[in-house]
């Protein structure tokens, strides 16, 4: 009885992921085909895509709008870099902070009521104190991502070290395995899982705050986009804009849920 759901996740993607995105795009259609919403408000998908293929190399309708020559992929180059960027930062410095304040008792003493003061602060609300410390800089959204990217990264460094069993560690100096090789193959191969859980769900939020970040204030970027086409009541490009991040969203989580699942994949060979 269990044949059915093993087959369905040793898939490479998620059946029912893609029944629900058809059956989302077909309910669009049909609002927009059968006039249940305006066209105004609600542009058909046929348009959208247009859209996007007129649109995404090269644009001097965008540049009308002091967007760039560049069309919708120069904008969306410039998220994602900011992205990566701050997921990079992110990522050396929360598993860092992480690991050591599962450890080290004093560490964590002091580090985890700045940390949780952080995570409890709505990010949208600290935004636009960014926007006032950095301008409208490339910096600004940056700095925005890091802290959030941060924040969530290190509780899930620091729950995937204090949860690692010290059996582990315990049998490994007993074998003669040296102080490097119990970090490299103890701690930080057992963790894993757990640290790249947070590190998806940091990726996946970070969008949405660029986004948000550069309606605030950016020179480019698709969330300026977003809010230039919105100003001037574009639906189509704006939905277009819209429709694109979330293509590129869901590409770059696909993208690393794979090799996340490479690297990790002794842990599901050790279920079966």
């Amino acid at each position: 009885m269990d044949q059915a759901p093993r087959a369905a996740r040793q898939l490479p993607f998620d059946p029912l992921g893609i029944a629900g995105l058809v059956a989302l795009i077909v309910l669009w259609w049909a609002l927009s085909y059968f006039r249940i919403v305006p066209q105004v408000s609600l542009p058909s998908p046929a348009g959208v895509v247009t859209t996007i293929a007129d649109n995404f190399f090269s644009s001097s309708y965008l540049d009308n709008y002091h967007l760039g020559q560049q069309g919708m992929a120069g904008n969306l180059l410039y998220s994602i870099v900011n992205v990566l960027i701050a997921l990079v930062i992110a990522c050396v410095v929360g598993i860092t902070l992480g690991f050591t304040s599962a450890r080290l008792a004093l560490f964590r003493a002091a580090i985890d009521p700045v940390m949780l003061t952080a995570g409890t602060i709505p990010v949208l609300v600290t935004a636009p104190f960014f926007l006032v410390w950095f301008g409208v800089s490339r910096s600004a959204q940056i700095a925005l991502l890091i802290i959030y990217d941060i924040t969530i990264i290190y509780l899930f460094a620091q729950r995937a070290a204090a949860n690692l069993d010290p059996t582990y560690v315990d049998a490994s100096r007993t074998l003669g395995a040296s102080q490097r090789r119990i970090v490299l193959d103890v701690y930080l191969m057992g963790t894993l899982p757990e640290v790249f859980g947070g590190i998806r769900i940091a990726l996946a939020g970070a969008w949405g705050l660029e986004a948000f970040s550069e309606l605030l204030g950016a020179p480019k970027g698709i969330g300026r986009v977003i809010q230039a086409m919105a100003a001037d009541m574009d639906t189509q490009m704006m939905v277009a804009a819209i429709v694109t991040l979330a293509v590129v969203a869901v590409g770059f989580d696909f993208a690393i849920g794979s090799v996340f699942g490479f690297i990790t994949r002794w842990k599901r060979k050790a279920r079966l």
